[in-house]
């Protein structure tokens, strides 16, 4: 069983000296066939083993050339869809063929059939492939002598043919060379050289042309339609700006001949003739224009319609600034405008030079007073603007600069001056930021709270209105904090070093038993009590002050008291030691009178006396403590104190 799916088919004839009778109905139906409108048939419905053909009933001669096309619709289902349809030359009847394999064409005899199948028949020598062929005599078979030509593919995009699409199929016959050719989607695909007339119909050059299709086990709706297609051009000009006059070309096409016209120009005005005169519309305007034609076989087309604008004289207009101040870039904008048509052209004119497209380069003139811009604009319907002309004005922008104090300490105000370097275009207002507490003013001050840099911003305003390019000023703000560190005892001539902090540079006094006082970690070697101040500063000032107190003793030595009152009055309320001259306590023990250890430890608050929290009564108790001096000496002492309750 053959698969043929029948794609819907425009059916343009075109014929040289071969017309068809204006009847109702030139078409005979059989079988499963039926029509479904005027100009399209269904030759087998999906449904097993039915076939069914058309037949114009009005024999063509073929001593004479044709064209045909058709839409053919194969149907929907590819892999179990079947069986095809044949176009059949035939001068016998006008009835059916057989169902299945045959695809209603097998059997008829003589005849010329160009075959589209969409099944497998390896009984046949079917490919697997959807495939088209010109076959002769109702024969199949595609290593028969009766096969002219293919099989191929159907189409030269697929293998598959049956895509539920309408295909054009075009069928040409050449009287004088005798070549049979046939076309899918305008691509050729089978052709052969025989003389139709003499070998095939025995010197009778008038047949019936027709379409048959068949089902099998395996269905698909295959359908064909004739054209019938009104269609038209504008001539001689695609331009339509209003006044111009359009003329309309009919271009329609049928299997048959058309014999009547309805053209509507969507002004009110209609035309019953094939070619209507020249039209002139009223007024410009978008308007629909359809055509409709009648067939010989008593159908109407379906309507064309094309939308045409009479064109109306566009508007050219276009946005730049008034002025421009320095040499700054600018672009003009396009906001030309038409009300029916659409803008094609732009033609431009910037300080002289020409442009086109509706976006001109990027502009950037300078060193002249004043820049001329034109444009004007045509649409593709051939209406052209007026010129319009606009004039940039170009003024000078002021130079300016500020004077400024670069370095500042917290607590102080900066003082900025701004000036201006255009005498021509003096400045009449200034802008800060920060915003200044006296707006619009040359001279701007400045205190911040916090160290840091601050970006300060001016921008100048001329008396011609163009605004400065703005000037930014770091302005460094610095403090300090001074810190000589700790008050500290140390031994007679003991080297003491000394660390300050909080500044970039620093100044120590007296100078007296300093190894230098301008840097920050002198060797301080003392034989008395010394207080020195410390100044701390940064390059711009910025200065603050501390003081050491060094207390001074006879050493090195570990000083231990002899007695300690744990009452908790502020006053010698801890047993402890005071080091002199050492450069590091190895130990600082202590013992109640039993000789149990109750004390261990190195830090400055000493001894409570208590154990875990517990108050330790009254009495004498024993010391031991050990260090190194700052000359590498041991010094151990021990010895008795005694705690007062």
């Amino acid at each position: 069983m053959k698969k043929l799916i029948l794609l819907l088919l425009i059916l343009s004839l075109a014929t040289s000296g071969m017309t068809q009778s204006v009847v109702d109905s030139p078409y005979h139906i059989n079988g499963a066939a039926f029509k479904e409108n005027c100009n399209c048939y269904t030759l087998t419905p999906a449904q097993n083993t039915r076939s069914g053909s058309v037949w114009n009933i009005n024999k063509i001669n073929l001593n004479e050339p044709f064209e045909f096309s058709f839409d053919v619709n194969l149907g929907c289902t590819d892999a179990n869809g079947a069986d095809g349809i044949v176009f059949v030359l035939q001068p016998i009847s006008t009835n059916v063929g057989t169902t299945g394999e045959g695809l209603g064409f097998e059997g008829i005899r003589p005849s010329i059939g160009i075959a589209l199948d969409t099944w497998q028949n390896t009984n046949l020598n079917d490919p697997a492939y959807d495939h088209i062929s010109i076959q002769r005599d109702g024969d199949n078979n595609h290593l028969s002598s009766n096969n002219l030509d293919g099989p191929v593919p159907v189409s030269a995009l697929s293998e598959n043919i049956e895509d539920c699409k309408w295909h054009v199929l075009k069928i040409r016959w050449n009287a004088n060379t005798k070549v049979l050719t046939t076309y899918i989607d305008e691509v050729l695909r089978v052709s052969d050289t025989i003389d139709l007339v003499r070998n095939v119909f025995n010197n009778d050059p008038m047949v019936f042309w027709g379409f048959t299709g068949a089902t099998g086990g395996a269905t698909n709706h295959q359908r064909f339609c004739t054209s019938l297609t009104a269609n038209f051009n504008q001539a001689p000009t695609e331009e339509t700006c209003f006044p111009q006059t359009i003329e309309f070309v009919d271009l329609s096409t049928s299997f048959g001949t058309i014999v009547q016209w309805h053209w509507d120009f969507g002004d009110g005005t209609t035309s019953n003739l094939r070619n209507p005169p020249p039209h002139t519309y009223a007024q410009p305007g978008n308007y629909t224009v359809s055509s409709t034609v009648l067939g010989n076989n008593g159908c109407w087309s379906d309507t064309t319609k094309k939308l045409i604008t009479i064109g109306s004289i566009p508007v050219a207009d276009f946005l730049v600034p008034d002025t421009i101040c320095g040499s700054v870039n600018f672009q003009p904008l396009d906001r030309s405008s038409v009300e029916f048509g659409t803008i094609s052209e732009w033609d431009w004119i910037i300080n002289g030079v020409k442009h086109s497209g509706n976006i001109p380069p990027l502009q950037n003139i300078s060193g002249q007073s004043s820049v001329d811009i034109s444009l004007s604009v045509k649409t593709k319907e051939g209406c052209i603007s007026e010129v319009t002309t606009k004039t940039i004005k170009l003024l000078p922008q002021p130079e300016i600069e500020i004077t400024p104090l670069s370095n500042s300490c917290i607590g102080e105000t900066l003082q900025l001056t701004a000036s201006s370097g255009t005498p021509g275009n003096p400045i009449q207002s200034w802008n800060w930021s920060p915003a200044s507490t006296t707006p619009g003013d040359a001279n701007y001050s400045f205190k911040p709270s916090l160290p840091g840099e601050y970006i300060i911003t001016v921008k100048g305003i001329g008396v011609n209105g163009c605004a400065s390019i703005p000037v930014d000023h770091i302005a460094s703000f610095f403090s300090t904090n001074a810190f000589a560190g700790n008050d500290t005892l140390v031994a007679d001539n003991q080297p003491l070093q000394l660390n300050a902090s909080g500044g970039v540079l620093y100044s120590w006094s007296p100078a007296t038993g300093l190894s230098d006082p301008n840097i920050p970690d002198p060797v301080a070697t003392l034989t008395r009590e010394t207080n020195y101040v410390l100044t701390a500063y940064t390059p711009a000032g910025c200065a603050t002050t501390d003081t050491i107190n060094i207390k001074v003793y006879k050493g090195p030595e570990i000083y231990i008291p002899n007695a300690f009152s744990p009452n908790s009055d502020g006053h010698n309320d801890r047993f402890r030691y005071l080091a002199v001259g050492m450069r590091k306590m190895n130990y600082f023990r202590v013992f109640n009178r039993v000789g149990q250890k109750i004390f261990d430890g190195l830090g400055f608050t000493g001894w409570d006396g208590t154990i875990n929290g517990i108050d330790q009564p009254a009495g004498n108790y024993t010391f031991v403590v050990s260090g190194e001096d700052f000359n590498g000496k041991q010094i151990v002492k021990k010895g008795n104190f005694i705690l007062i309750r």
